[in-house]
């Protein structure tokens, strides 16, 4: 069985709606701008991605809802065990327990937005660092694959907040200045909120209902590399792991694969551990990367999601797209970055995901329909 991403829906510092980002990355534009919903007196950056939507209540909530209303439009969302529903994120309602509202940031969040979906089968929050949504994306791959669900929707979410842009601020991982993956003048990362909603299905449902396929989930891995808290291994060794077994589940050999879609955070660490997984898996300069943090930031726990919703529009577009702020490619590093928006028609790609504590993803995509 062939698994689809047939429906998708997103909130992002571009906006609402899935035109609006896709607009964006096609013209390398970046959202990262001052900071509007607290005040950043005091730390060293005063950036980041943040969506000029209006929500009332909740901030991821209403994130949340408004994904949804655009992923989910016109289906029939009665309560069905046989619908799934993954969520990924790394803070979940944190603003709430701060404000001493609740004190389980992830379980009301999960269960309300279940109920509003009508997912009666299996229901997970999953919290994996910065993986959390694309560990989703994987646990959605399972369940259809072993026949569990007939669909699963899909959500990352995350919402801006002072305590956790702070943290970052801490390991001094911010940037001054927009994000600049893979530039010889990189200076760190920008934080940024969002939310994506994606509709999980076999291709031969999908297409029984009209829908069209806008990208192919084709294979999945995960591999921990336990190297630091918060530094990646330097080789990359999770990273290298979890390609090869996504690679291995769609059947691929690397020369298989089009492109290397980069978790590209802009720090030094994340860049050149990037780079030497790339050379062990594909050679020096082998693919090339493309990288969407300088754009839409580092959305954390949505970024996997983001990534594959990113990866897959420009996938079925058949274009590479530039990665964002990119000035001039760091000399040390290996890797061959896009520079500026391109026909390119090997429709596969890797999608990778590394976050704190060592957890690592890789989503194996091909493209879908034309749009």
């Amino acid at each position: 069985m062939r698994v689809a991403i047939s429906r998708a829906g997103a909130v992002t510092a571009h906006g609402a709606g899935v035109p609006a980002l896709e607009k964006a990355l096609r013209d390398a534009q970046t959202a990262v701008r001052p900071l509007t919903r607290f005040d950043p007196t005091g730390l060293c950056s005063t950036l980041a991605a943040e969506s000029p939507v209006v929500t009332t209540g909740s901030r991821p909530d209403g994130l949340l809802s408004l994904a949804a209303d655009e992923a989910l439009a016109g289906l029939d969302l009665k309560p069905d065990a046989r619908r799934g529903l993954m969520i990924g994120t790394t803070k979940g309602r944190l603003a709430d327990v701060l404000e001493r509202r609740t004190d389980d940031p992830f379980a009301g969040l999960c269960a309300e937005f279940a109920r509003r979906v009508g997912a009666r089968g299996p229901v997970r929050t999953l919290g994996a660092a910065c993986a959390s949504s694309s560990a989703a994306l994987g646990e959605a791959f399972d369940a259809l694959q072993l026949g569990q669900c007939d669909e699963v929707i899909v959500a990352g979410v995350e919402a801006l907040h002072r305590f956790v842009y702070s943290g970052f601020h801490a390991l001094k991982a911010l940037s001054p200045e927009p994000a600049r993956p893979f530039d010889a003048q990189r200076k760190g990362l920008s934080m940024g909120e969002a939310a994506v909603v994606l509709l999980l299905e076999s291709e031969e449902r999908a297409r029984a209902h009209g829908r069209k396929v806008l990208a192919y989930l084709d294979g999945y891995g995960l591999a921990m590399d336990a190297h630091d808290q918060t530094a990646p291994h330097p080789k990359g060794a999770g990273l290298q792991s979890a390609c090869r077994q996504a690679m291995a589940r769609a059947g691929w050999e690397p020369k298989t694969v089009g492109r290397y879609h980069a978790h590209g955070t802009a720090t030094p660490h994340n860049d050149r551990m990037e780079s030497a997984a790339c050379e062990a898996l594909f050679g020096p300069r082998g693919v090339p990367l493309t990288a969407a943090k300088g754009s839409v930031g580092h959305t954390l726990g949505a970024a996997g999601a983001l990534d594959a919703l990113i990866c897959g529009l420009a996938l079925r577009r058949r274009e590479l797209w530039a990665v964002t702020n990119l000035v001039e490619v760091d000399p040390a590093l290996t890797v061959a970055p896009v520079r500026e928006r391109q026909r390119h028609e090997p429709p596969t790609a890797l999608v990778a995901t590394a976050g704190f504590g060592g957890v690592n993803t890789s989503l194996a995509l091909s493209a879908g329909d034309a749009p």
